[in-house]
């Protein structure tokens, strides 16, 4: 943990993140957004640290004026799908570190977390975060109070269940992993970085620009089917790399994390949801698999 609190690139940037739900601040005839303030520090960090080089800085204001552009509705229809698909591109080419210019913090390799699971070893990714923090604070409906988030909760707490009794039942069926209840010396970081730098750009990608656009575009109430269904795809084959099994797993996983955003169009219940499940993962069971799947 004093490794990632030791950097400003990620101080600020995980910051600029729980800053993106809270509302703007005036000063006389000025407004300003705390993420933003937060989002120019994590970015002057990461350059005088070296964790971003010029390239990712123009790659980074590359996407945020794409997505400010797709969601600005005096630009022409065509215009804003356009620059919806570059903005799309970007942040999946951010997250899956395909791109130059940035060089993510290594926390901790080859760490065996169960005695039958493969080694784990776990980077804060920048390039990811930050794409992340752009989608969720330009694009992503967000609730805007503890009364909305409640409503939310008591409207999807059952499927919340459902989506983790059936994911824990999945995994120990195909033994990609196995009961090994346990508390690590790297759960603290694992909390941080699993949920602001992950699980927060997975749903904001995935459920909050993926299947939000989606919905808009597609007739109802077909199309907000198929927005569920081709978000959780989608979100599967984002976990091919990891075997047929961890696709599956995850296609299971992002049905139900999109089925919890559809219901409200709202952004936190997806995100505590596969948060949740993580955390679980990561506690109960063998980690990051069982050795044998």
């Amino acid at each position: 943990m004093l490794k990632l609190l030791s950097s400003p690139a990620y101080v600020f940037l995980i910051l600029a993140i729980v800053c993106a739900w809270l509302p703007a601040v005036h000063w006389g005839r000025f407004s300003i957004r705390p993420w933003l303030v937060c989002f120019a520090l994590a970015l002057c960090g990461a350059l005088a640290t070296g964790v971003l080089g010029l390239v990712g800085l123009l790659l980074v204001l590359v996407l945020a004026l794409a997505l400010l552009g797709a969601g600005c509705d005096w630009l022409p229809k065509v215009f804003r799908l356009a620059l919806g698909v570059v903005a799309a591109l970007l942040a999946l080419a951010l997250a899956m570190h395909k791109l130059p210019g940035f060089s993510n913090l290594l926390l901790f390799k080859d760490v065996q977390l169960s005695g039958d699971a493969l080694p784990f070893t776990l980077y804060a990714n920048f390039d990811k975060g930050i794409a992340g923090l752009l989608l969720l604070a330009v694009f992503c409906h967000k609730a805007q109070n503890l009364v909305e988030l409640k409503i939310d909760f008591r409207r999807s707490w059952w499927l919340v269940f459902i989506t983790i009794l059936l994911l824990s039942i999945v995994g120990l069926l195909s033994q990609f992993f196995r009961f090994d209840f346990k508390f690590p010396t790297a759960t603290a970081v694992f909390v941080v970085v699993n949920l602001l730098l992950t699980c927060v750009a997975e749903e904001a990608f995935f459920r909050g620009f993926v299947q939000e656009s989606l919905h808009r575009l597609s007739s109802k109430p077909l199309g907000s089917v198929l927005a569920v269904g081709a978000s959780a795809l989608l979100f599967g084959l984002a976990h091919l790399a990891g075997g047929a099994m961890y696709m599956a797993l995850a296609s299971l996983a992002g049905l139900g994390y999109a089925m919890v955003y559809q219901q409200s169009r709202r952004i936190e219940m997806a995100i505590l949801l596969h948060f949740g499940f993580n955390l679980i993962h990561f506690l109960c069971f063998t980690y990051p698999k069982y050795v044998g799947a």
